[in-house]
């Protein structure tokens, strides 16, 4: 088993703590001029978007309605399968301004489900904010309104991604080596 100091040993920093929190600085900005909403209901995709949510909320100029949803294509893996839902979004979104909160787009297979099943659910506006946007080849299947920061097309973790279950604690980027 892999400890997070053999994955840091494996691994390249590519963005730092201070980066990562001027992007979050400058997604908050654009949030706060593009919403015109003054009520934002905040949906943090669990659990990678919680150290970004956390720091995000609070630099946000909006009454703010706040819950989590989970749903996952890893499950600890370094892979994506099928969309596994553990948490939906709740019904008290009808009618509502949304702005989900996810770590990372990759495919955007996660975010275009999320989003899907908001807009079933009735809300009146959805928006999404990634903290991290890897750059594949591939066309996405959704793009998010608000993005902090490009990864290339490697692994990455820290920051809440994990590798493995570890190291979403790391106050910095890391992709695989």
């Amino acid at each position: 088993m892999d400890t997070i100091q053999t994955l840091i040993s494996k691994s390249s920093v590519l963005y730092s703590e201070i980066e990562i929190k001027n992007a979050i600085q400058n997604i908050a900005d654009q949030i706060n001029q593009t919403i015109k909403a003054d009520n934002l209901y905040i949906l943090c995709v669990m659990n990678g978007a919680l150290i970004f949510s956390g720091q995000l909320l609070p630099r946000l100029e909006k009454n703010i309605q706040y819950s989590v949803i989970h749903v996952t294509r890893y499950q600890k893996g370094l892979t994506g399968t099928l969309i596994h839902w553990l948490i939906k979004p709740p019904k008290d979104i009808m009618g509502k301004t949304i702005l989900i909160l996810d770590d990372i787009l990759d495919e955007g297979i996660t975010l275009n489900e999320i989003a899907a099943i908001c807009r079933t659910m009735k809300a009146k506006e959805i928006y999404t904010a990634v903290l991290f946007d890897k750059e594949i080849k591939k066309k996405k299947s959704y793009s998010a309104n608000f993005i902090g920061l490009k990864v290339p097309d490697r692994f990455v973790f820290g920051y809440g991604l994990d590798c493995r279950g570890l190291g979403r604690n790391l106050s910095q980027l890391y992709a695989l080596n």
